[in-house]
């Protein structure tokens, strides 16, 4: 009678148990289908196989910078852009030298990377400003003004430019060897230390150019460069260069 009584005692036991361990486990189940189902929606929103909004363009900003710039001794200069570009209508080029005397040139042919430019008057070894506007770079649909420096090959005529000397306080004459020609003649001066001076032509006939130099220095050295002259054997405008020295 004793041990029937156990056994009534401990199956009640196990069977409280199992009714208090039943809304737990049926919350459990739940809570896991509740989470799977919150999942599955989420991976539903964006569907495999969606294509991917496109890129934006991305402007190259070194589309429209100038690589090289090559001077030929046949009066052409070569410029080189780093990437592709394309031109407006407006599109012109200019050559300055230090002084700010603008260089005359004209632009022959162009392509995606190289622009070609005639030009006469560069001396060699002398600093000069590219400035080149009308160039659209890859990227982009807005035209840009470029400017680089450079220094030229240079360009002398082939012609022999005689002698040089000074003439009274303040004149140089240049006396070229036959007759030559002139396209926009221009002459810069610079002293022995490199400094420019204040000089024009005043006169040019024949085979001969006579320049003023303000403030000209007994004992000092001036170099004289006459642009826009050539002989006539020579195809293109080139320059003269010459040293003289006030006695």
């Amino acid at each position: 009678m004793k041990q029937r009584m156990i056994r009534l005692f401990l199956a009640g036991a196990v069977a409280v148990s199992m009714a208090a361990s039943t809304p737990a486990l049926a919350f459990a189940q739940q809570t896991e289908i509740s989470g799977m189902a919150g999942t599955e929606e989420v991976k539903g929103g964006k569907p495999d196989g969606m294509p991917k909004a496109p890129k934006a363009p991305k402007a190259n900003g070194k589309a429209q910078e100038v690589g090289k710039v090559v001077c030929t001794s046949a009066g052409k200069m070569n410029i080189s852009f780093k990437q592709k570009v394309s031109y407006t209508d407006g599109l012109t080029a200019t050559i300055t030298d230090a002084s700010g005397l603008e260089i005359s040139c004209k632009i022959l042919k162009k392509n995606k990377k190289l622009l070609s430019v005639s030009v006469g008057g560069l001396a060699e070894g002398q600093m000069y400003t590219l400035t080149i506007t009308g160039v659209v770079g890859a990227g982009t649909s807005e035209a840009v003004v470029i400017s680089k420096e450079f220094v030229a090959k240079g360009m002398k005529i082939k012609g022999s430019s005689g002698s040089a000397c000074v003439e009274g306080k303040k004149f140089v004459v240049l006396k070229m060897n036959g007759a030559v020609l002139y396209q926009d003649a221009a002459v810069t001066v610079t002293d022995s230390k490199g400094n420019a001076c204040d000089a024009k032509i005043v006169k040019k006939s024949g085979g001969t150019v006579k320049i003023q130099i303000n403030g000209m220095k007994k004992g000092e050295t001036y170099t004289v460069t006459v642009y826009g002259i050539r002989a006539k054997k020579d195809k293109n405008f080139g320059s003269i260069t010459k040293t003289v020295t006030v006695k």
